[in-house]
């Protein structure tokens, strides 16, 4: 009897992950279609998108551990915002695929142009199990970024780009300060 009820729980679990992520990809979608170079509404789509599928990633990885939501929330935000993030910054590499520079030119430049994706995914598992790393690492990625782009975008770009960052950072800090609850 135990077993059908996890298991129906699971199912439920996964069936609100979908309800979620589908939403959430059709929002980027639609933000990347209407555009977001000063496009509030581009702009709040993609906002929108990223944060469901992260809601989403939060809620399906979330019940692995039997914390409390908090708890959860903290362990698991900042992790899947950065993969959510990574993602993000992984999109602005396709562009490379109109540039007719034949396989070993587009090859190239898929892996120049997905750099900062790499970089901050070794980051990321650094950061895993050494949470103040994640904390140092990220808050610096997001002030770099506006010192050195500063003035080259619109003001919602360095929002884009460096709010996540910051608040990855931002979020690794918290569960490093609180990791002894977490493991509770």
């Amino acid at each position: 009897m135990d077993a059908t009820s996890e298991s129906l729980k699971q199912n439920s679990n996964r069936n609100k992950s979908l309800v979620l992520i589908i939403p959430g990809i059709a929002l980027l979608i639609i933000g990347l279609v209407i555009g977001m170079s000063d496009n509030p509404p581009g702009i709040i789509c993609v906002l929108l998108g990223f944060f469901l599928i992260m809601f989403s990633i939060l809620s399906s990885f979330g019940k692995m551990k039997e914390l409390k939501l908090t708890k959860k929330l903290l362990f698991w935000a900042p992790r899947a915002l950065c993969i959510v993030t990574i993602l993000f910054m992984s999109m602005f590499a396709m562009d490379v695929f109109g540039e007719g520079r034949g396989f070993w030119g587009t090859s190239l430049a898929l892996l120049m142009h997905l750099i900062p994706s790499i970089f901050m995914f070794i980051i990321l598992l650094i950061s895993w199990k050494r949470e103040w790393i994640g904390g140092i690492i990220f808050n610096i990625l997001a002030l770099l970024y506006i010192i050195m782009f500063w003035g080259r975008f619109p003001i919602a770009t360095y929002f884009l780009i460096s709010g996540p960052l910051a608040i990855t950072g931002i979020l690794f800090f918290l569960n490093w300060k609180y990791k002894a609850e977490l493991n509770e």
